[in-house]
């Protein structure tokens, strides 16, 4: 008879779709991954800021500087978190899109999952090894089916963050059982009032850590990203933003504890990017402007860059010499730090013109990290000048120290008190994959192998 359970047992999960081996490491193995929006390496090195929790689980664990990818934005970013791949391969280039062939302009975490990643996600790992998913405002998981909790990121018609996107009967049960999770959606986007948000959401995290525990909870807080972007990365607003995003990990931390899956959980802090206060730009439309490209070239400004769009009536043979020339005029203009062409952008982890039909443009203009470029045509002066107000963001090259992103690894399968140095946010992904003793077959990231314990490295 107990031979017969064993093998019913046995067809049960073969049927469901998993192996006993992998339910077992299911339910054994928890990993939460927290992303703390705009949390950038220079914050975790900052030993003037207050976040013990965090630094707390870089002392038990593993700390490293991550690069991100380009551009250094939320969406494409925390796409690649959680599929180990670059823009280029899972398809999210930005926040918001522009589709060329019909004109249509929407942000890319309204579309479904399965229109908005073109990859594998670890979500899907996950629930195909049998494991439960939860995700709270993680970006590109509207109607995501592999998530089993899901309070997904999605946006109404004035982009605050829609609760209608949420299945009923969680928010019932967040209700219930005294989440205030209204106050996510009642706080969310104001600088004053985001880590009165980030807390309700951290809540309906704590609910589901206690009460059916997760093999993967991804948590997205944003108070970090909210202050930074209004006030700077310096302002006292921002430094307190980062210890409010510090006690939400540290009700995580507890949570673990209290559940009972500390032994057996590692707790991953992430980030999407740096940040940086732009304060001078250059005007480079009298620099652009040549007569025989009229109609033939289109410029766009955005921040950092100029992109160029080829039109249908561009001829190589006959316009290109007057390309070259208004390329070279932009190189050679102080502030402008690189002209990347067709055939370069893939080395960027980004798609070409031709490989996307959200790609901006052929060509694009690229100014330092101190410099925004502008198209001003009212003006001939293309001398570096002060921006009407300064810019606190992010979106520039990756490898830029000021964009580079904190990550720590910390718990079961991770090795105790070592700086990785500089990694990739495109690691991130394979590495939870291996801890969860799972395969990811679309990352092209690598594991951190550095970071784990001997039984985690095979």
């Amino acid at each position: 008879m107990v031979r017969l359970a064993l093998i019913v047992t046995a067809l049960t999960l073969a049927g469901s779709g998993t192996t006993a081996v992998q339910e077992r490491g299911a339910q054994r193995r928890h990993v939460v991954l927290i992303s703390i929006d705009g949390l950038a390496a220079f914050h975790l090195e900052d030993k003037t800021l207050d976040m013990p929790n965090i630094r707390a689980l870089a002392a038990a664990g593993v700390r490293a500087r991550a690069e991100t990818v380009f551009p250094s934005m939320t969406h494409p970013a925390h796409t690649t978190l959680i599929t180990g791949t670059t823009p280029q391969h899972h398809g999210v280039i930005n926040n918001r899109l522009v589709d060329r062939r019909t004109g249509q302009r929407f942000h890319v975490t309204n579309l479904p999952r399965s229109e908005s990643v073109k990859v594998a996600t670890i979500f899907d790992a996950v629930h195909e090894a049998g494991g439960r998913n939860a995700a709270l405002f993680w970006p590109e998981t509207k109607d995501d089916k592999a998530i089993d909790d899901n309070v997904a990121e999605v946006f109404d018609e004035d982009e605050m963050a829609d609760p209608a996107a949420v299945a009923p009967e969680l928010m019932a049960e967040l209700r219930k059982a005294g989440v205030p999770i209204d106050g996510y959606y009642s706080f969310y986007d104001d600088p004053f009032a985001q880590g009165a948000a980030d807390l309700a959401l951290t809540k309906a995290a704590v609910h589901l850590i206690k009460t059916r525990p997760p093999t993967l909870l991804a948590l997205h807080l944003l108070v970090t990203d909210k202050v930074q972007h209004d006030f700077g990365a310096d302002h006292y607003m921002s430094r307190a933003a980062v210890t409010t995003a510090d006690n939400a990990v540290g009700l995580i931390r507890s949570a673990v504890a209290e559940a009972g899956i500390a032994d057996r959980t590692t707790i991953i802090i992430a980030a999407d990017h740096g940040f940086v206060t732009v304060r001078h730009e250059v005007n480079l439309a009298p620099v652009l402007n040549e007569a025989a490209l009229a109609g033939r070239v289109r410029w766009v400004a955005d921040g950092w860059y100029v992109w160029g769009e080829l039109s249908l009536g561009f001829d190589a043979a006959r316009d290109g010499a007057a390309l070259e020339r208004v390329l070279a005029r932009a190189a050679a203009t102080p502030g402008v730090a690189r002209i990347v062409r067709p055939g370069e952008f893939n080395a960027l982890g980004y798609p070409e013109y031709t490989q996307n039909q959200y790609v901006p443009g052929h060509y694009l203009i690229a100014g330092d990290i101190q410099t925004h470029l502008a198209l001003d045509a009212k003006s001939q002066d293309t001398a570096r000048r002060p921006r009407a107000r300064p810019y606190h963001g992010h979106g520039y090259f990756p490898e830029d120290p000021r964009m580079l992103a904190s990550l720590v690894l910390s718990g079961a399968g991770i090795v105790q008190g070592r700086d990785l140095g500089r990694v990739r946010n495109v690691d991130v992904a394979p590495t939870i994959a291996r801890l969860l003793g799972l395969k990811l077959p679309d990352a092209t990231g690598r594991v951190l192998t550095e970071a784990l314990a001997e039984s985690r490295k095979f």
